[in-house]
Parts: C-alpha cells; sequence; structure tokens
C-alpha cells in the first residue's frame, strides 16, 4: 500500500476533509489523489477492509488514478480528453499525409467468451448498463465499464463495438430514446453525458451534471425533452430540453443519485432516491422527500426503487446498510407512505444462498426488478440474484456465482457482482436482463427457476479488462492476462482461450522454457502457477515469502517476474525484492526493507544481477543481483513511475513512463540519471513502454488513448501508432520476437496485437491513384470507389477533430455512399484505415 508523508499544513487539510465521504471528493474532482487517499484510508482504518466495506473497489480506483494523475496529482476530467483528442485528430489530419503503411497492423485476439479450466464464475467482462428498444427487444445496447457502448440488432446473438473512436469509452449508463430509437445517451464519469442521434455511429459530448459518476438516464415515455438523472456523489437532476442543461432536484445533503423511476402508465408521477427516496406529483417540478415508513423511517443507505405495469401503485424501495443488505420497503399507494417488510438477520448482497452471510458490495453491486405481469413477483440482485413471489414478504435465491454450484441446486448460473437487474417487454415478451461483473445474462422464462435459468449473451464482446499480460517467445504465440473480476486467462498456442483462475487477475507470465507453464497472481499479490499438459492439468499455490502478500495491506498489483536468464528462478517486490531459485517453492529476500510498496521490478534480459525497481516517484537498482541497491537522481516532483523499459541488449539503458509532464525518460547508465524524452507527445497519460531490437533503440509507449513509436531516426518526435487499436488504456506492452509482434494489454477491450514498426514497409499497393473521392467539393452526397477488395474503416473529421461519420469493415469495390446532407459547409478530412495502413484526403463540403 502506497504511504504518503505530508507536510503538518496538508495533513490540517485532509484533516478538515475527513468529515466528508471519499467519494464524494472524488466526485467533486477538485481534488488531489494523495488527498483522497489520506480521507479514504482514515475512512476505512474506522470501517475495516474486508470485503463489503468497499475497500476493494478503492483501491482499484487508488491503483488507475495514481497512473492517470498529472504533475499536480490532479486528474483530469473526460471533457478534458474529450477534446485533447479532438486536437490530436486535427493536427494529424492538417499534416496533409497522402499515406502511411508505419501506422500499426493492429488486430484484436480475444477473448470474447470464457470457457473454465478451473473452478470458480467465469465471464468475459464487465457491464454495467443496459438499453433495450421497448418496440424490438432484439435491439441492445449494452455498456463496458471501461470497455464502451456495444449494439446488438439479433437479441445478443453479435456485438458491434460503437465507441472505439472516442475520448472516453468508460460507461456507467444508457438509455435508448422511446420517443427515437437512434438517439442513445450514454453516461460516464465526471458527471459526462454523451448523445448519439444515428444509432451510435458518431458521438458528441452532450452534456454535464457538473460531477460524479451518471448511472441512470429515464427518459419520457413521450416527450424526449424532458429527462432525469442520477449521479453517484452528485445528485439527481432533470432536463426539459433534451438533456442540454439540467437542474437538480435538490434538498440539503443530496449528493447521492443511485435511482428515478416514473409512475408506470403515469410519467407526471417520478421516484427518485439517493440515500432518501423523493415522489414529485407534477412532472418532475417539485419533489417531497417521503418519511411516513411504519415502523421506524428509511435508514440512510443508498437505496433502488422497484415498479411494475401489473399494478402502478405498488412501489419497492430496496436499501442497503454498510454494503450489504438493508431493507426492503413496500408503498401500495404510489410512493407516498411505505411499510418495511421483515427480513430480519437475512442478507441478500451476499454469497450465501441461506442469505446468512455478512458480505456485499452495495450500492456497486445492487439492483431490483419487479415482473411488469404481475407486481408481487419481485427480483433483487448483490452478489447473486434473488426472487420473491410473495410481494417481497419472502426470497429465494435464483442463481449462484459458481457454475457446479449453480447446477447442483437447480439454480441458474451467473458471474457474482449483479450491478443490473431490468425487465423488458410485457406479457409473454417479458425477460429478465442482468449486467454482471463478467457480462450480460437473460431469464427467458424469469417464473421458472431452474439450471437453465439464464442464458448468457455475452459471447463477442471484447471488453476484458487485462491488468497485465505475459507472453511467450514462441510462435505460435501464448499469451496470459490477468483481468479485473474475470481471473487470469491465457490464449493457447492453438488460438482458444482458457479461463485457469479466478478472483481479480493480476500480473503472469508464460514459462520460457515450457510455454504449457502459465503463473499468475491475484490482488495484493497471491501468487498461482498452470500446468497445462496432456496428462495433468491444474492450478497450485506458489509460497508467501515471509508470509507476504494476499491481504490488502500490500500493493494492488504487487510485482512479479520470471528470470530472463536462468531456469526455474522468479522474483516478487512486496516492500522488500524477493528472489526464489525452485519456481516459488521458496524465497529469499535479496534487498533492504525500503518501509514502501515497491511499484514495479524488471530484471535485464542479457544481464540478470541488474534489477530495476519503481517506489512511488524514485528509482532504485542493483548491478550485482541485490548485493547493494542505489538510487536514482531522477526527480519527478512529486509524480509517479509507471512502467519500466529495460533495454533488450544494453542491459544500461533503461525507459521509464511517468505521471509528470515530461512523460518519458532513458537512462544509459542503469538508471543513475535521466533525460526526458516526452517531446511532442500528446497530453495523455503515460502508462507502459517495450523496446524493439531492431537496431534503432524503438521504444513504443502505450497511454490511456493508444500507442506511440520512437528511435534514434525520428528525431525528437514520437508516431502514432494507432492504426486498427481503439482509444482505450494501455496497460502493458510486449513483443514476441518469435513471431515480430508487438502485443498490449487493454484495460476494458482485451488483448491486441500488430505487426512491428518497418520503414521498410512500402505504400505502393497503398497508394490514392486508385481511390476515388467525388464529387468534391460534394454537397449532400459523397461517393467512395477503390479498386482494392481489403476491408477498410471510413472517417470523416471537420477541421477541429471532431469525427462526423465513422463506418468499420466497409468494401470500396463498388461505390460506397456517405450522406453529408448534415454536415456544414467547409473543409473536412476523409480518413480510411485497412490492415496495410492509412490514407487521409481533404474534401470540401459546399
Amino acid at each position: 500500500m502506497k504511504k504518503y508523508t505530508y507536510l503538518f499544513v496538508f495533513s490540517m487539510f485532509c484533516f478538515g476533509l475527513s468529515a466528508q465521504d471519499f467519494k464524494q471528493l472524488i466526485a467533486e474532482g477538485s481534488h488531489t489523489v494523495a488527498e483522497i487517499v489520506s480521507v479514504a484510508e482514515s475512512h476505512f482504518d474506522s470501517v475495516g477492509r474486508e470485503r463489503g466495506t468497499g475497500y476493494k473497489p478503492f483501491r482499484r480506483w487508488q491503483y488507475f488514478a495514481e497512473r492517470a494523475m498529472d504533475e499536480t496529482g490532479l486528474l483530469k476530467s473526460s471533457e478534458f480528453y474529450y477534446n485533447e483528442l479532438n486536437n490530436l485528430n486535427a493536427d494529424i489530419n492538417n499534416e496533409g499525409f497522402a499515406a502511411r503503411t508505419v501506422v500499426g497492423t493492429w488486430e484484436e485476439m480475444g477473448p470474447t467468451y470464457w470457457n473454465a479450466t478451473s473452478g470458480y464464475n467465469p465471464g468475459v467482462g464487465r457491464i454495467t448498463s443496459i438499453s433495450i428498444d421497448d418496440t424490438n427487444l432484439n435491439h441492445i445496447i449494452a455498456g463496458s465499464e471501461t470497455g464502451g457502448v456495444w449494439k446488438s440488432l439479433d437479441g445478443g446473438t453479435t456485438w458491434t463495438v460503437l465507441t472505439d473512436n472516442l475520448a472516453n469509452i468508460d460507461v456507467n449508463a444508457l438509455a435508448i430514446d422511446p420517443n427515437n430509437s437512434s438517439n442513445y445517451f450514454w453516461g460516464s464519469t465526471n458527471g459526462s453525458i454523451f448523445k448519439s442521434t444515428d444509432s451510435g455511429s458518431t458521438w458528441s459530448l452532450h452534456s454535464n451534471v457538473s460531477g460524479g459518476t451518471v448511472n441512470k438516464i429515464l427518459i419520457h415515455p413521450t416527450d424526449a425533452q424532458i429527462m432525469y438523472c442520477s449521479s453517484e456523489g452528485n445528485g439527481i437532476y432533470k432536463s426539459t430540453d433534451g438533456g442540454l442543461n439540467w437542474n437538480s432536484i435538490y434538498f440539503a445533503g443530496v449528493n447521492n443519485g443511485y435511482d428515478i423511476e416514473f409512475k408506470p402508465g403515469d410519467p407526471s408521477v417520478v421516484y427518485a432516491s439517493g440515500t432518501d427516496f423523493y415522489k414529485s406529483i407534477n412532472s418532475g417540478s417539485s419533489f417531497s422527500k417521503i418519511s411516513g415508513v411504519t415502523p421506524n423511517g428509511f435508514s440512510t443507505g443508498p437505496k433502488m426503487i422497484g415498479v411494475s405495469l401489473n399494478n402502478p401503485s405498488v412501489v419497492y424501495v430496496l436499501e442497503a446498510a454498510n454494503g450489504i443488505f438493508g431493507a426492503i420497503y413496500k408503498s401500495t399507494d404510489s410512493g407516498s407512505s411505505f411499510t418495511k417488510l421483515t427480513h430480519d438477520d437475512r442478507n441478500y448482497f451476499g454469497y450465501d444462498t441461506a442469505g446468512i452471510d455478512d458480505r456485499g458490495q452495495a450500492p456497486r453491486d445492487m439492483d431490483i426488478a419487479v415482473n411488469p405481469n404481475d407486481a408481487n413477483d419481485v427480483h433483487i440482485a448483490g452478489i447473486n440474484t434473488w426472487r420473491s413471489i410473495d410481494g417481497g414478504d419472502t426470497f429465494s435465491v435464483t442463481s449462484q456465482w459458481t457454475p457446479d454450484s449453480a447446477n447442483n441446486q437447480n439454480i441458474g448460473y451467473c458471474h457474482a457482482d449483479v450491478d443490473i437487474l431490468e425487465f423488458v417487454g410485457t406479457g409473454t415478451n417479458a425477460k429478465l436482463f442482468v449486467g454482471t461483473d463478467g457480462g450480460i445474462y437473460k431469464a427467458e422464462n424469469p417464473t421458472i427457476v431452474n439450471s437453465s435459468y439464464y442464458t448468457d449473451l455475452t459471447a463477442g464482446l471484447g471488453i476484458r479488462q487485462f491488468y497485465k499480460i505475459g507472453v511467450s517467445q514462441t510462435n505460435p504465440v501464448v499469451v496470459t492476462g490477468g483481468s479485473q473480476d474475470n481471473g487470469s486467462s491465457a490464449l493457447l498456442s492453438d488460438g482458444n482461450w482458457i479461463d485457469w483462475f479466478g478472483a481479480d487477475g493480476m500480473e503472469g507470465f508464460v514459462d520460457k522454457n515450457d510455454a504449457d507453464i502459465f503463473y499468475g497472481t491475484s490482488q495484493f499479490g497471491s501468487f498461482v502457477k498452470y500446468t497445462n499438459w496432456s496428462w495433468v492439468s491444474g492450478v497450485s499455490y506458489l509460497s508467501q515469502p515471509d508470509d507476504k502478500g494476499g491481504d490488502s495491506s500490500w500493493n494492488w498489483v504487487v510485482p512479479f517476474e520470471q528470470d530472463p536468464i536462468t531456469p526455474n528462478v522468479i522474483y516478487c517486490a512486496f516492500d522488500e525484492v524477493y528472489k526464489s531459485i525452485d519456481g516459488g517453492s521458496n524465497w529469499e529476500s535479496i534487498s533492504q526493507n525500503f518501509s514502501n510498496d515497491i511499484d514495479h521490478l524488471k530484471i535485464a534480459p542479457t544481464d540478470n544481477n541488474k534489477i530495476y525497481i519503481a517506489i512511488n516517484g524514485s528509482f532504485r537498482y542493483t548491478t550485482d543481483g541485490g548485493i547493494t541497491w542505489s538510487q536514482s537522481t531522477l526527480n519527478l516532483s512529486g509524480g509517479q513511475i509507471n512502467s519500466i523499459a529495460v533495454h533488450p541488449t544494453d542491459s544500461n539503458k533503461v525507459a521509464i513512463a511517468t505521471t509528470n509532464s515530461d512523460k518519458v525518460y532513458v537512462s544509459a547508465d542503469n538508471g543513475s540519471s535521466f533525460t526526458a524524452i516526452g517531446w511532442d507527445l500528446p497530453s495523455f497519460s503515460a502508462q507502459a513502454l517495450t523496446w524493439q531490437d531492431n537496431g534503432k533503440d524503438g521504444l513504443y509507449l502505450g497511454m490511456n488513448y493508444g500507442v506511440y513509436y520512437t528511435d534514434n531516426t525520428l528525431g525528437n518526435s514520437w508516431s502514432l501508432f494507432n492504426n486498427g487499436l481503439p482509444n482505450v488504456r494501455i496497460n502493458e506492452l510486449e513483443i514476441n520476437t518469435a513471431d515480430s509482434k508487438l502485443y498490449a494489454a487493454t484495460y476494458g477491450r482485451g488483448l491486441w496485437r500488430s505487426s512491428l514498426y518497418d520503414e521498410a514497409l512500402s505504400v505502393t499497393n497503398f497508394e490514392l491513384d486508385d481511390l476515388k473521392l467525388y464529387p468534391n467539393p460534394a454537397t449532400n452526397e459523397l461517393n467512395l470507389e477503390w479498386n482494392i477488395a481489403d476491408a477498410v474503416t471510413v472517417r470523416v473529421f471537420n477541421t477541429l477533430g471532431k469525427l462526423m461519420f465513422y463506418s468499420k469493415n466497409v468494401n470500396l469495390s463498388s461505390t460506397y455512399k456517405i450522406d453529408s446532407s448534415s454536415f456544414e459547409s467547409g473543409v473536412y478530412f476523409m480518413k480510411l484505415n485497412s490492415y496495410k495502413g492509412e490514407i487521409t484526403k481533404k474534401l470540401i463540403i459546399k
């Protein structure tokens, strides 16, 4: 865990903040990461750090916040990144390149399905929002926490991603306009709301509700100008102009919003909840806080709302208490008064099928939905899902978080940690959709509970959140990677994926001498090994050095590396560096105790006596295998080191990615001193580095938007290396020298790979001569023709870098038409991307 030293003034400042919820400080967006961490740790000192306290989600936030903060310790807003990406697009387009082939050949490697080979709950990736067209239940949009918005037009059989071009693919709420199903809205972090008017092809930053995470968007069923949204950390809002401007539904102390619902059949009655429950009877012009609750009133926990078309007067309120189930309340007078139902000593948000444990993660994992055909058929969720058929008086479990357990109990399986329950349709078409940390599930017949209760609709969604990967030096390649909530998985040499360990997967590697052996870690540093041989297959736990690791006192991602030279030697780092010469059975410390957790650890590929580590913003190294350690003169002025890369042939040469304004530094003397080489990089966050052994000191940088390349022939500049790659966080980069490919671990879009940078590539087969773009100038319609049959992606940008048109997998061998009638007069740039490279042409709309 990070340990910060604060001045007295800063300590007094944090003391002043301590009365506030740290989540509120995050939502406000004006506090440094260190300030928020200090307040949060004080909070958890009081409430504990066990599962259900919210500590694990906080540590995940801290990990990414510290990697993304700027040199002042602050986080950039969604609006900043939206504008920065537009500026970058505008700069690139205006450079006037005709054709380029050294821009990357990125291809998606998955996984887009799960295949569990060990006993835990498998899934593809985290779903935070779902919206379904009421007039066409096959029309679904789904949101992944960091993987963007996806669309299906066949009920979830196939999926298409809609947001890979954008500067923000963090999705927390979705809504399809019931008045026009081509209009989509999506809520994100920092209070941002995005809108598409063309079924998700292009998006605009539509508005902002001044902070927090927008977790629900509700659109009036007959008047699209009237909208509501709730924001965790920032309250409840109403718009009367289609979401352009928002007014707070204000009550003293309201800083959280969790849910909003119309009374079925009467949208003049609106229910809203944060930690209280509110009702409006005048179409949202004013709201009253409801306090008429028998016997003792509402408690102060987060609340979710359930209603049913079957009996619009019935309203349910589900309430959390310290992360677990708190209570369920029922109203029979349209939310004017409530009765608390009796569920003493039960916890429906935990793991236990009898509801008697004390675990849960509400409000992150918490929801309620009521059958539109039966107001007594109530479904709630936390870790698992539950059902009541007597109006909430009693509940029975309908799913379990491991497939074997679900099958043995003759109930459904869906991945643990349920964020969303939503009924869609009426009568025999009523379906229950579930969004979880492993994907989307559907109960085709929600009234019959058995082992086939849920159908997994997730296959095809490339939304895995990889922290780290390990890449073999073989062809075909083998890759293992650790991901958020979906464990450690591996891409095998036959091209298939397996899921081999659960929990949160973190760092891992493929054994350099045997690609059928993988090593991995889970959060806080528990070490595991997987043997994938035909005669034996399974997971074994490795020992912990000095009993360290596995609990919340350590780093979220603990460094774990294999020796590049000597077989069966591995390393890990807590507050000391440890070495094992027997594959993890026994460990020996090879450093002093640094009093702080070690963030990164790398061993020189050509000299295993040279080991490099990072602790917060300091850099240390040993040249004698750990006998003595030295500290660099590098001063990042409060910044942090995000990545270390050691040169493949020069063990003295080291590159680091940092959070300060210079971003990237290189050392030629083992890290004793560094030179900044950030040069012309955009104002994104430098996340990951790797060197290419190409005789030119080729260096790749992964940022939170894209991959960049430089070498000693390009001067003081970086080249964008993004062709085909989504705008997604790059957590790690590794090169497989056997297949000459660069592999990227993305946090939200799975594993990707590209051919390496090669200036020898020719543009001969990628010239402009045969590309026809007419008429130019154009008015209402633009035509494209190309005698090359490659599938291409077509984008049109305005001069400010805003994406105006987007389509992928287009074949231009026959005329392709673009409707430009909505474009204003002016200059635009059309960009074509294929597997070979990219072409940019200027066009004029008159």
